[in-house]
């Protein structure tokens, strides 16, 4: 999985969870915090697996939430162009 114009992303940490910019096309997206770590994990390289398993050590929530919601993010996040593949 590539994050798609990865050098224009940017993410800052918010009250709430944190904030996802696309420097390039000026598009953000509010993130909860168990997204928010599904995102930083994208960036740093990981994949979805990775994402799961660290929203699983970070959140008290089951390991089939954790991925159908990590899985949905991540769908989400390919249908607006920041994630290809």
């Amino acid at each position: 999985m590539k994050l798609r114009n990865r050098q224009h992303l940017a993410i800052t940490d918010t009250e709430y969870g944190a904030v996802l910019l696309d420097g390039k096309t000026g598009e953000y997206w509010q993130l909860n915090p168990p997204a928010a770590t599904v995102t930083r994990t994208l960036l740093d390289g990981g994949d979805a697996e990775e994402a799961v398993r660290r929203v699983l050590e970070q959140f008290d929530v089951d390991a089939e939430r954790a991925t159908r919601d990590a899985h949905a993010l991540i769908d989400a996040m390919r249908a607006a162009g920041v994630v290809q593949g």
